[in-house]
């Protein structure tokens, strides 16, 4: 993880040099006396970028306050919340340039994403909590389809679903299967839960803490020792510990 987080402050560093660069260009033709009118232009950009490079500054000082134990505000939550989305694909976008892996920053995003999730303290009742799960965690050669129903499962532990039904049925909680993002988002309007476990790819799971903005998302990556989106696993310690944050004691 400390190499994902090198190449993601690096990227952050790097946009911020780049928007400090487009604001001295802009001091620069400022100084030239010829147009009035693309003088104001000039003031205008150089006066958004500062804002935009003021605020990835200071998103850096609290995403660095949080990672360090430290609470923040809720108006600090929501602003950190709405800023990340923004910059995330400005990053992926910069990680091509550079031959960045993509994968990198996606994990430190979503890693950032669940300090910022942690420490708003959120806890809800076990009825309230969905736990979104992809469907290459089970086995490939099962024939019985648990996207309708994880219920469905024999239960004969050849995949982690078994390890997960268990802990489902142990804190009385909502798992789900999903094929796709579009079931999974019709799946929250459904359910319409107050806290959200994913557990997906690095891309997947990005994508979906990014979709979803409202609702709190504790997200967990897979584990692909065959290969993507094929008999995938997952650390279910950390599913446990997850709903243990959430619920409301008694």
């Amino acid at each position: 993880m400390k190499r994902d987080e090198k190449n993601f402050f690096t990227l952050l560093l790097t946009i911020i040099f780049i928007l400090i660069g487009v604001i001295g260009l802009n001091i620069y033709f400022l100084s030239f006396k010829e147009v009035e009118t693309l003088k104001i232009i000039l003031i205008i950009i150089t006066a958004t970028i500062g804002i935009f490079t003021f605020a990835i500054i200071w998103s850096i000082f609290i995403i660095y306050r949080v990672i360090n134990g430290k609470k923040i505000s809720a108006s600090n939550y929501r602003a950190i919340k709405s800023l990340m989305g923004v910059l995330f694909p400005i990053l992926i976008g910069i990680s091509k340039i550079f031959k960045i892996d993509k994968n990198s920053i996606r994990r430190v995003f979503a890693e950032v994403n669940n300090f910022l999730v942690m420490t708003k303290n959120i806890k809800v009742r076990n009825n309230e909590i969905l736990i979104l799960l992809p469907h290459c965690l089970q086995d490939s050669k099962c024939e019985y389809k648990i996207t309708n129903d994880i219920n469905n499962c024999r239960r004969c532990g050849k995949c982690d679903i078994d390890s997960i039904i268990e802990i489902c049925n142990k804190y009385n909680v909502k798992a789900i299967v999903a094929t796709g993002g579009t079931l999974a988002r019709e799946w929250i309007k459904k359910t319409k839960p107050k806290a959200i476990i994913a557990v997906a790819c690095e891309r997947d799971l990005a994508s979906g803490i990014n979709d979803v903005k409202i609702l709190p998302v504790y997200g967990i990556t897979n584990e692909r020792p065959n290969g993507p989106c094929f008999d995938t696993k997952v650390d279910v310690r950390k599913i446990e510990n997850a709903i243990k944050d959430f619920l409301k004691e008694g």
